[in-house]
């Protein structure tokens, strides 16, 4: 019997020692998810904006350059092979929008000089 007092003993101090040093930890991650209009290396926003373009973002993956719906816009998809494979699907949303790296650019009415500089800005990030 005195065994079994030993070990119930034992057991229990186990159990509040492991209890108390474990802790719950939140998730560690990698880092903040990047905007994709302004990441590091290559600030398409900032260089719209230096262009003296009148761009503003939109939502989390747009900007809009002008207003809707003369103005140009561009959406940004996770990777350039997501860019071209929504346009070569043929979606209704993704048509008549021009793929230059991950950037959809949807011209609307933007004039020839206005498409030029945004175009010029967003071939900053491509990789060929």
């Amino acid at each position: 019997m005195p065994y079994a007092k030993s070990a119930a003993v034992l057991g229990a101090a186990a159990v509040l020692l492991c209890g108390c040093s474990s802790s719950v930890k939140p998730p560690q991650g990698r880092g903040k998810v990047e905007d994709p209009r302004t990441e590091a290396y290559s600030n398409y926003y900032r260089c719209l904006l230096g262009d003296h373009l009148p761009a503003q973002k939109i939502g989390r993956v747009s900007i809009q350059i002008g207003a809707l719906p003369s103005g140009p816009t561009i959406r940004f998809l996770p990777t350039p092979s997501a860019a071209q494979a929504a346009q070569i699907e043929g979606q209704p949303q993704y048509q008549g929008a021009e793929v230059i790296g991950a950037a959809l650019l949807y011209p609307n009415g933007g004039s020839d000089g206005e498409l030029g500089q945004i175009e010029m800005c967003l071939a900053h990030g491509v990789q060929s």
